[in-house]
């Protein structure tokens, strides 16, 4: 399997991931209804909005191409067997 680390995460994406995991942890340091393992979801946005590559992204991207490229395949297999 390849893994390609380029970016997979915009600026958009980031802003709105660091906004995320911003809200996130004001929530648990705010109200102390708030469990504080809620934190913890919040270093993941942060950290992907960080090095701008999401794994969950990438893998995702990944089953599409391959699903998409055999669908191609066959439908390729279908023209050319006439």
């Amino acid at each position: 399997m390849n893994i390609d680390f380029s970016i997979n995460v915009s600026r958009s994406e980031a802003m709105r991931r660091y906004l995320l995991g911003s809200a996130l942890i004001g929530a648990v340091l705010l109200s102390p209804a708030v469990p504080s393992w809620i934190a913890l979801f919040a270093c993941y946005p942060i950290f992907t909005a960080m090095i701008q590559w999401d794994p969950a992204n990438a893998m995702l991207q990944s089953l599409v191409n391959k699903s998409s490229k055999s669908v191609q395949e066959a439908m390729f297999r279908k023209t050319t067997a006439v």
